[in-house]
């Protein structure tokens, strides 16, 4: 899939109700989150409504036809029915997505035609990006019968059948954003949709869909009452008319009503076009506590709910003569803290988000304190094996140390230690790791014999923020087959990690993945670096960079001009988190 792809809110709603509608040309292209910034690329698909079934028409005519008319642009599948018995039109709900590379088609003696899928990768009913389909599900079948003297397709997959190329065009990449457990920070979830007039549509009821069964209340939970469906929103002169039908929820209270807000305003920013929005639920007008009714999507009161936090240092940080020093790039100073004042053998280090705390490994143990200030820091925990250790927004440090029995994971409040069990991380030799600064997701390198696997989990927590669990790491596919090891990782979105590795000790290369798993590394151009690069320094908010030696920091973010900043005697640069 292309680099973070969105197939919102329900594909069977999407698809099978709200694109049968007449079919209008795309006006907008594909989304790129980078926070509240977002670019958009225009819409190459042209206009295609493909030709119905023709009288006399073999099977193998009819099966070619009905995939053939999958691929109408705008998205659609009202071409596609024809090619259905009037009893298959009535149960066709196609509720996925199957994107394919090639197809081979065969026949039975059983009045049957055999569709093939090659390289077939599938969305979920909720836009969710699910991987490789498996052979078995590959193949398909098609029983046909006789309709009035013609050949029609008895039954059909539940799903929009697509060859990739054609994957890449019409649908782009968007998330729908649901809170923590909390309630005090919103999570995206990636997600693959139709691009053009239909996106904000498709979003919305994304929205009212909730997060994933699979994951619970417990990674993420919506605002957004129950009971209510989406009707098609429209879009006057950049405001959205969101209306939200079905029973009335009663009374909201306005931080509930800021927060069923706050998900509309962070999802509906996504599309170009608005910059607006209103709200009605069960045709009441939705206002805020000072009687506004008309909300813009960048509104500064959600701006506290950032997925990137809104309250994260944007300073640079770093080791200089063994010394923390912090500031803007080309101007980084000492600290005034302990960690400023002396050489202390620190490792590695991690400042929290809103800059007032470090956690330093220093020999073998890791040491917890101010920035500022003269109170000694404290050690928290002891042994060999410490990584680089990484703060979410809560004020929750994470830590991964690896011992005989392999990688043990660890977070602190308030300087106590928890251990919890991950899935595919605990256990392994893990070479570095990250955490979002939501506090939803964990991204480790795990060691592999002969090839580097890189993983993502969701972490899970109670509603006073206490970790309970995690899901089952999922490997992400991370790079190139001749490269075999990975040097660095680090977010460049809330949903966008880069991914550093050396293809010789003179040739470095960055690759921007979705942390959903959905980007194919070999569709991905990465940016080639000259020069040994010790580690990326990246953020979820900031120009992400790669330090490179002799070179300094040079700038990998694709839309910047790649000029290298000098940061001679300086090295372990980060930004916070």
């Amino acid at each position: 899939m292309k680099p973070g792809t969105l197939l919102g809110g329900g594909l069977a709603v999407v698809i099978a109700a709200g694109l049968t509608s007449c079919a209008q040309v795309p006006d907008h292209g594909a989304v790129v989150e980078a926070r509240s910034n977002v670019q958009f690329e225009e819409a190459q698909a042209p206009f295609s409504r493909p030709r119905p079934p023709q009288p006399g028409e073999a099977p193998d005519d009819i099966v070619n036809g009905f995939l053939e008319a999958m691929q109408a642009t705008p998205v659609q599948v009202k071409s596609a029915r024809q090619y259905l018995t009037k009893q298959a039109q009535l149960a066709w709900q196609p509720d996925r997505v199957y994107s394919y590379t090639s197809v081979d088609m065969g026949a039975t003696p059983h009045h049957e035609m055999v569709v093939r899928l090659r390289g077939t990768e599938q969305i979920g009913s909720r836009g969710q990006w699910l991987g490789p389909l498996s052979p078995a599900a590959s193949r398909l079948t098609f029983p046909m019968q006789r309709q009035d003297g013609e050949w029609r397709i008895a039954r059909a997959p539940s799903a929009l059948v697509v060859p990739q190329t054609f994957y890449d065009q019409n649908f782009q990449d968007a998330s729908l954003y649901f809170f923590d457990p909390s309630g005090r920070i919103l999570v995206p979830e990636p997600v693959h949709v139709p691009q053009g007039a239909q996106l904000a549509s498709a979003l919305v009821r994304g929205l009212l869909r909730g997060p994933q069964p699979s994951l619970g209340s417990a990674v993420s939970r919506t605002f957004i009452p129950p009971g209510l469906e989406a009707q098609p929103v429209a879009v006057d002169r950049g405001v959205a008319t969101v209306s939200l039908k079905g029973t009335d929820p009663g009374p909201l209270s306005q931080p509930v009503v800021q927060q069923i807000l706050a998900q509309l305003a962070w999802t509906l920013r996504q599309d170009p076009s608005i910059t607006a929005f209103t709200l009605t639920i069960a045709n009441e007008p939705v206002s805020d506590a000072s009687g506004d009714s008309r909300y813009p999507v960048d509104g500064a009161q959600f701006s506290r709910f950032d997925p990137a936090y809104w309250r994260a240092s944007s300073q640079v940080y770093a080791l200089r003569k063994g010394r923390l020093v912090s500031g803007p790039v080309n101007r980084l100073t000492k600290v005034e803290g302990p960690f400023g004042q002396a050489d202390l053998g620190i490792h590695s280090f991690a400042v929290s988000l809103d800059g007032y705390r470090v956690a330093a490994v220093i020999s073998d143990r890791l040491e917890v304190g101010a920035v500022l200030g003269q109170t000694q820091p404290t050690a928290v925990l002891d042994g060999s094996g410490l990584l680089r250790p990484a703060w979410d927004f809560a004020k929750r440090l994470w830590e991964i140390q690896n011992g005989s029995r392999g990688a043990r994971v660890s977070y602190f409040i308030d300087g106590n230690r928890h251990g919890i069990r991950i899935p595919g991380i605990t256990g392994t030799q893990v070479r570095r790791f990250l955490v979002s600064w939501d506090g939803s997701r964990i991204v480790a390198v795990v060691r592999g014999p002969e090839r580097d696997h890189l993983v993502a989990s969701r972490l899970r927590y109670d509603a006073n923020g206490r970790p309970v669990g995690a899901t089952r790491g999922r490997p992400i596919s991370w790079g190139a087959q001749d490269v075999t090891r990975i040097r660095d990782i680090g977010w460049t979105s809330p949903t966008t990690i880069a991914v550093l590795d050396r293809v010789s000790p003179a040739q470095s290369e960055v690759r921007i993945l979705n942390v959903d798993g959905s980007t194919r590394p070999d569709q991905v151009s990465p940016t080639q670096i000259t020069g040994r690069v010790s580690r990326l320094v990246t953020s979820p908010s900031e120009t992400p960079y790669a330090l490179v030696a002799q070179s300094g920091l040079l700038n990998i973010s694709p839309t910047e001009t790649n000029r290298p900043l000098a940061v001679d005697g300086f090295h372990q640069l980060a930004y916070a988190g």
